[in-house]
C-alpha cells in the first residue's frame, strides 16, 4: 500500500489551493487524488467565471467567505498578472427590481465598508444613473460593483496544480475514493480499481462529492446535501455586447439557494445568461430531465430524512423547485425571468445552451447551512458546503484551512519547507484574526 504524509482529495480550485500552499510549506510526500482526468472538470470550472467582491456577502453570517473573498482579489489579480491569464474587470450592476430591494442595497452597501472595500469600488445608483449607463437595464435602482472581474477559474486551477507538482505533488488524476477507513496510523484510502493508499493526514475538498467522504468516516451526522444544476444560455453575440457589465438582481428568497439568473460577461468576451437551481440527483447530472427527476426521490430519502421532510412540507420550497425545473425545460422560461430587468431580451436571442454546473447544498434541522462547514476525524479534515463564491476565496481560506490543521497539530507530521509558497503565508491567514 502507497503511503503519503498528505492525500488532498479533489482536483478542483480549493485542492489545487491546498496542494500548491502545503506543497509549499511542507516537504513529503503527497498527492492529489482527483475523479477526472483534468482539474476543475466539476463546479470549479462551471461556474459564472467571476472574482467575486464582498459587497452582498454579510459579514455576521458569511464571515470567512466574506473574509476570503476581499482577501483572495489580490492574490488572484498578480495570479492572473503573474502567469498571462485572463483577467477583465468588467463590473457589476446588482439590481433592485422591486422598490421594497432597495433597502437591500442600502444594506450591501455597509457590507461592502465592513468587509474591507475601498469606497470607490462600489456606488449606489438611481434608475436614471443605470439608464446612462447600460440603456438596456431597467430597475427601481442598483450598486455598481467597479471590480467584479471576469476569469477562467479553471485555467487558475490548473496553474496552481502545476505548482504543487513542481514541489514534488503526485497528480493522481482518473481516480476515483470509493471508501475510506480511519486507522490507527492514518485514514486507509480505497479507490475504484481496488487499489489503496494510505494517508497520514487526508483534507477533503471534493466539492459535490465531500458530504459522501465525510460520512464514510462517520462524521457529517445531522447534515445532509442536495444539488442544484445551474444551466446557462448563450446569448446573440450582437445583443450581448450592447451590454458591458455583468447584471445581477437582488435575490427574492435568500433563504433558499435559488437565485435569479444574471447576465454574465464571461473572460472570452462571450455573453451567457443563467443560473437557474434545478434539483437533481447527484453532483453530476448535468443534462437531462424524466432520469434526473426520477433518480432524485431516493436522494430526498437518504437520512438524515428530517430536514428534507421539512423542506419537502413547505408550499414556498416546493413551487420554486417546480419553476426552476420549467426554466430548464423551456427557453422562454428562462429568457422571462431575465426580461425582469433586460425587457428587450427575446427567447430567439437565446442562441444555444451553454454551461451547465452542479451547487451542492448543505442542509441540517434549521435548513440550508449558509457558511462551509469544516469537520475532522483524528486524521482527516473536510470542508463541505463550500459554495460562491468559494472559487473566488480559495487562496485564501485554503491558507486558513492549513493553519487551523497546523494549530490543531495535524500537520506536526511534516518538516517545516524553506522554499516558501507562492503568496505570503502569514499575512493571508493574518486577515482571519483581524475580526
Amino acid at each position: 500500500m502507497k503511503k503519503f504524509d498528505l492525500v488532498v482529495v479533489g482536483g478542483g480550485i480549493l485542492g489545487c489551493a491546498v496542494a500548491s500552499w502545503a506543497s509549499g510549506l511542507f516537504e513529503g510526500k503527497m498527492a492529489v487524488v482527483e475523479r477526472e482526468d483534468r482539474v476543475a472538470a466539476h463546479t470549479s470550472g462551471r461556474n459564472t467565471g467571476v472574482v467575486h467582491r464582498p459587497f452582498y456577502l454579510d459579514p455576521a453570517k458569511k464571515r470567512a467567505f466574506a473574509i476570503s473573498a476581499q482577501a483572495s482579489y489580490g492574490l488572484w489579480e498578480d495570479w492572473a498578472k503573474r502567469n498571462g491569464l485572463p483577467w477583465s474587470p468588467v463590473g457589476t450592476l446588482e439590481v433592485a427590481v422591486e422598490g421594497e430591494q432597495l433597502s437591500v442595497l442600502k444594506n450591501y452597501m455597509r457590507f461592502a465598508k465592513e468587509n474591507g472595500m475601498t469606497e470607490g469600488e462600489t456606488e449606489l445608483l438611481d434608475p436614471q444613473d443605470v439608464a446612462k449607463l447600460e440603456p438596456l437595464v431597467r430597475c427601481e435602482g442598483a450598486i455598481l460593483c467597479r471590480t467584479d472581474t471576469a476569469v477562467d477559474f479553471a485555467a487558475f486551477a490548473d496553474s496552481l496544480m502545476k505548482v504543487a507538482m513542481s514541489n514534488g505533488v503526485e497528480a493522481l488524476m482518473g481516480t476515483r475514493v470509493v471508501d475510506l477507513k480511519e486507522r490507527e496510523e492514518g485514514v486507509e484510502v480505497v479507490l475504484h480499481d481496488g487499489g489503496r493508499l494510505m494517508a497520514e493526514c487526508l483534507v477533503n475538498c471534493a466539492g459535490g462529492g465531500a458530504m459522501d467522504l465525510a460520512k464514510m468516516l462517520g462524521i457529517a451526522r445531522g447534515y445532509e446535501d442536495l444539488h442544484f444544476r445551474g444551466e446557462y444560455w448563450r446569448v446573440d453575440e450582437a445583443f450581448g455586447r450592447k451590454l458591458g457589465h455583468n447584471v445581477y438582481s437582488v435575490p427574492r428568497h435568500a433563504e433558499f439557494p435559488f437565485l435569479d439568473p444574471h447576465f454574465i460577461v464571461r473572460s472570452d468576451g462571450s455573453r451567457e445568461v443563467g443560473p437557474n437551481a434545478v434539483l437533481v440527483a447527484d453532483p453530476y447530472s448535468y443534462q437531462g430531465f424524466a432520469k434526473t427527476a426520477l433518480k432524485s426521490v431516493p436522494k430526498l430519502l437518504e437520512r438524515p430524512i428530517l430536514p428534507k421532510l421539512r423542506l419537502m412540507a413547505n408550499p414556498r420550497f416546493l413551487s420554486l423547485v417546480s419553476q426552476e425545473w420549467q426554466s430548464s425545460i423551456s427557453k422562454s422560461a428562462m429568457c422571462e425571468r431575465v426580461r425582469r430587468f433586460i425587457p428587450s431580451l427575446s427567447p430567439s436571442l437565446l442562441t444555444r445552451r451553454g454551461i451547465a454546473g452542479v451547487r451542492s447544498s448543505v442542509i441540517d434541522e434549521d435548513g440550508f447551512v449558509p457558511e462551509a462547514i469544516e469537520l475532522e476525524s483524528p486524521h482527516s479534515y473536510h470542508v463541505v458546503n463550500y459554495n460562491s463564491p468559494g472559487a473566488t476565496g480559495a487562496p485564501a481560506y485554503s491558507a486558513y484551512v492549513l493553519y487551523k490543521m497546523m494549530s490543531g497539530g495535524q500537520l506536526d507530521h511534516m518538516k517545516r519547507r524553506s522554499a516558501g509558497t507562492i503568496w505570503d503565508f502569514d499575512e493571508v491567514v493574518s486577515r482571519f484574526g483581524k475580526r
